[in-house]
């Protein structure tokens, strides 16, 4: 949530758009249900499911289905919005933990 809203900020201050900081940062809320629901959702599935990965190599892959999620920006008027939110995607990729659950708790549960 920090970076979507870091991002958006950035963009808010770049972008040549007529609009106020405060229509920018609603506009920036919407694209948080459009954009950082499936994020996370992504993101929760993979780390889930990781297991026998090297971890930056799953953080590399991981970043190449997070920046898909930010494709309905490709429609924008400008590219500050499409840019700052794949840069932001990809911060969240490198920062996202891995092992999500620590080793055998899966099997100490059951």
């Amino acid at each position: 949530m920090l970076l979507h809203t870091a991002a958006w900020v950035a963009v808010s201050q770049t972008v040549w758009w007529e609009a106020g900081f405060l229509e920018i940062m609603t506009l920036a809320m919407g694209m948080l249900l459009i954009i950082g629901i499936p994020t996370l959702l992504i993101a929760i599935f993979a780390v889930w499911v990781h297991n026998r990965m090297d971890t930056v190599r799953f953080r590399v892959l991981l970043a190449f289905p997070l920046v898909v999620c930010a494709c309905p920006l490709l429609a924008s008027s400008a590219s500050e919005p499409l840019v700052f939110q794949v840069m932001a995607q990809i911060a969240f990729a490198a920062l996202v933990p891995t092992p999500f659950f620590p080793a055998g708790w899966l099997e100490e549960a059951a």
